[in-house]
This record gives C-alpha cells, structure tokens and sequence, in this order.
C-alpha cells in the first residue's frame, strides 16, 4: 500500500501524490519538490530505518523508469530534499548520511503515515485511515538488508510511476519491414 501522505515529526505533511512538503503549522512554506526529490523521500520514509545505498536510491528512484543520471545528480536531489524539508518547516535535518553505506532517517524520528480512499477532504472520518506512528531505531553498524522490504518499496515505487512510455504495437513490425526494405536496396 503506498500511503497519500506522511506526517514527519509533527512538523511537515509529506503529500505523495503532489509531491508537496507542507507545513503542519505556520512555520515553514509549501514547497512542491521535483519528481526524483519526491521519490528520494519516499524510499526513506518507507525504508523502515534501513540505511538506503546510493545505488539503491539510483536503481529503485532512476534506473528501473529507464533514466541513467550521475552520482552528482543523485547527491544534489539529496540536498534539495534537505533544504526543501528545512524550508517546509522541519526544525532539524532527519537525513542522516551513514559513511560510505548510504542515507536513512535520523534515530527518533516520528513517521505517521496516513491513506485517503480519495484526493478530497473527506466528510465522512470512516474514509480516512490512519497507521501508528513509527520511529526510526538507532542506526547499527552491521545493518542487514530486508530483502522483503526491499522488494516491498520498490514495488510501490514502480506502482507510482508518474508518466509511463510505452511503444505502439505496430512500431516493431515497421522499424523491422524498413530494415528488410534499406537490405534489399543495398543489393538490387
């Protein structure tokens, strides 16, 4: 289940499907992120408390949507998440950066995930549900990884595709008779 919304430290609503980052009170702005930004932020809030490697971010944010990008790329959406989820209002960064293993959600940090059946404000509270709050543990030095979850945000990630490319059927068939046409002409 990919959830509508976050709410990180009693401080910012994280909105999935607008991928906007909004204040829970009057402090901070709204920021709209970017897609990948968003995405970044999603894996680490439904990352458990796993410490995400730099490729994970890469093959699950970029590589599986077909998109190849540099290291330096990744690092400046990282960046940007930190300044977008400060200037939304987060009192201090929850990002933390495990040397030379990745990024996971600072220990204590209090994630409640929230799912609406629709965009609209419900009228009716049985249409809202809401999951327990969870805290990320302390980062230990010999982390495993859950293939399980893994799999798991991955799979959510690939459900929330915001544009898909796909190929009409007949594209094939054209590209291979146009191929057999450029042969035949080198021949006769």
């Amino acid at each position: 289940m990919i959830f509508n919304e976050y709410i990180i430290n009693n401080e910012v609503i994280f909105n999935v499907n607008m991928n906007e980052l909004q204040p829970v009170g009057e402090n901070g702005d709204s920021v709209t992120l970017n897609v990948p930004t968003a995405r970044c932020l999603q894996l680490l809030l439904e990352s458990n408390g796993k410490i995400i490697s730099r490729e994970e971010f890469l093959d699950i944010v970029w590589k599986n949507r077909g998109i190849v990008v540099s290291q330096n790329t990744f690092y400046q959406n990282i960046s940007l998440l930190r300044k977008s989820l400060l200037k939304a209002g987060l009192s201090q960064d929850i990002i933390v950066t495990v040397r030379q293993r990745g990024f996971v959600l600072a220990a204590g940090s209090n994630i409640a995930s929230f799912f609406r059946t629709d965009e609209k404000e419900p009228e009716n509270p049985e249409n809202v549900q809401i999951t327990a709050s969870t805290s990320s543990p302390p980062v230990e030095n010999n982390v495993t990884h859950n293939l399980a979850i893994q799999e798991d945000a991955q799979k959510n990630f690939n459900d929330n595709k915001a544009t898909e490319f796909k190929l009409p059927k007949w594209i094939l068939p054209l590209l291979l008779v146009m191929t057999a046409a450029n042969i035949l002409s080198l021949f006769l």
